[in-house]
């Protein structure tokens, strides 16, 4: 993806250097524009040394080309290049000659020469005297407001200790939230939705003890985020102590979460929701057992040999009861042992479109951790309980397989 990262005059200019770094490692091309007040708080050719191929000042679009292959008008040929445009952090001055039009420098030029088919992020950044000031205040409204940029985002800023010490809104949002949203924001919608569950669910014992699994939630984290890109709706259904990476997409225009701690939560969530989807993925590591849970502290006096335990419910079973003809469903299996005869008995009892079976492993006694909390892992994955494929595959891999194997 062509990334252009506009940088504007305000101190926390220097986190786009992380900005930068974080998208060029993850193996976008970047292009910096620097306004003058950028200027005043970073240099141009550290983003050179962490990977931009380039970086341009506001005074160099009446500089070109200087060379033989340069383009004959920059902010006319950025525009081109660009599949996303950043705008980080966006100070007041710039926000007020942006929503007038202005063409004052390169950075304006080329956010009037966007396609309108391009997306364009804005973070702001400012005192919090000034982000509430009447005028400002007025100038998002007409950012958001304008009818030829369908495509514009104004993501929120952060409340905190500002760099005058003051406290309040203003802070420009987290590298990773910036990164996140840039990777995963478009401007289209296709039409399609997802609801996807994700993380362990707990299985109280008493007041204070439960049972739970390591999962993380990292599949469906990264399930989401290729599904944002790809331009669908995504609501998730994540167990309390899934990764908090989902936060950094709070204010994605199509997606949502909720949060819920036991199965019981879980299966009523899902239930609740899931005729108003597409497709139903189940990454989640959901307990299947249940406790008679005690009042208060189970003492250890009062502790037998054995735990009385139950069957809890069994939310993909209860999803397919209620499938309407034309939705998809993703089941997953977490395996100890990975056999085709086993993941054709969780076809019969769960027949599902795709069947997706981890090897997993705990971590217990010594042995390797496997399938929860890690990058990589095993898998076997049975397609309309007819084909078989296995893999050894990165997470982010597997999100791209899933969802290339639901639009076939």
């Amino acid at each position: 993806m062509n990334i252009l990262l506009g940088v504007t005059g305000s101190i926390s200019a220097y986190k786009t250097l992380d900005l930068a770094r974080d998208l060029v490692k993850k193996g976008h091309q970047v292009k910096v524009i620097l306004t003058k007040g950028a200027e005043k708080f970073v240099v141009p050719e550290v983003y050179r040394y962490l990977g931009a191929t380039a970086v341009y000042s506001s005074g160099d679009d009446f500089q070109y080309p200087k060379n033989e292959n340069d383009a004959p008008v920059l902010h006319v040929d950025l525009a081109k290049w660009a599949d996303r445009f950043v705008l980080a952090p966006l100070s007041a001055n710039t926000l007020s000659r942006l929503v007038h039009g202005e063409a004052s420098d390169l950075l304006s030029s080329v956010f009037l020469a966007i396609p309108q088919d391009k997306p364009i992020l804005v973070f702001p950044a400012m005192n919090t005297q000034m982000l509430n000031h009447p005028f400002v205040r007025e100038n998002f409204d007409r950012l958001e407001k304008l009818k030829s940029l369908p495509q514009l985002l104004l993501h929120p800023t952060m409340s905190g200790e500002l760099a005058c010490g003051d406290h309040g809104e203003g802070k420009l949002a987290e590298v990773k939230t910036l990164s996140e949203m840039t990777e995963t924001y478009s401007a289209k919608n296709n039409g399609r939705s997802i609801l996807l569950t994700a993380g362990a669910t707990l299985s109280p014992l008493d007041s204070v003890r439960f049972l739970t699994n390591p999962s993380s939630g990292k599949t469906s984290y990264l399930l989401a985020k290729e599904a944002l890109q790809k331009g669908y709706v995504v609501h998730v259904i994540a167990g309390k102590n899934a990764t908090n990476d989902f936060e950094h997409l709070t204010h994605h225009p199509l997606f949502s979460i909720e949060r819920v701690t036991t199965t019981e939560e879980m299966n009523r969530a899902v239930l609740s929701k899931v005729e108003n989807y597409d497709n139903y993925i189940t990454p989640a590591a959901i307990s299947d057992i249940k406790f008679d849970l005690s009042e208060g502290k189970l003492k250890k006096e009062k502790m037998t040999e054995a735990l009385a335990i139950r069957k809890d419910e069994d939310v993909l079973s209860n999803v397919l009861k209620i499938k309407k003809d034309k939705q998809k469903i993703v089941g997953f299996a977490a395996e100890a042992e990975l056999t085709k005869e086993i993941m054709l008995d969780k076809y019969r009892r769960k027949p599902v479109d795709l069947l997706v079976g981890t090897l997993v492993n705990s971590g217990a006694n010594g042995k390797e951790q496997k399938g929860f909390n890690v990058d990589q892992a095993e898998y076997m994955i049975l397609k309309d309980g007819i084909e078989f494929e296995s893999y050894n595959m990165e997470k982010n891999q597997l999100a791209s397989f899933i969802l290339e194997r639901l639009e076939q």
